[in-house]
């Protein structure tokens, strides 16, 4: 007996993200929202990410060449990269759970 191909595609159900709070002073203010697309927080923090990087390098080249850096700029730097974490944590987090509760069927 030969076996056919199957043509049919399979659909790949992505996990939810989990909830996630972030920011040592915003925690009562910003966190990630429990179901939310993981592959769109993905995309949010690898932009963030970006962001975080040319901002360092401004400031790199602002302070070798004499000129101020501000506070606002080195929070902001931090703030976003609290987002990036928070972000990639939860969809760490909604990824784990997906394969313990495959591995539990």
């Amino acid at each position: 007996m030969q076996t056919k191909n199957s043509t049919t595609q399979q659909t790949v159900q992505l996990p939810k993200l989990k909830p996630c709070e972030f920011g040592v002073e915003y925690t009562d203010l910003f966190s990630v929202k429990a179901d939310a697309n993981l592959i769109e927080a993905l995309s949010v923090a690898s932009d963030l990410a970006d962001g975080i990087s040319q901002l360092c390098g401004r400031l790199a080249y602002a302070i070798n060449d004499g000129e101020l850096a501000y506070l606002s700029e080195v929070r902001t730097l931090g703030f976003i990269g609290d987002v990036v974490s928070a972000l990639t944590r939860s969809a760490e987090r909604g990824l784990k759970a997906a394969y313990e509760a495959e591995d539990a069927q």
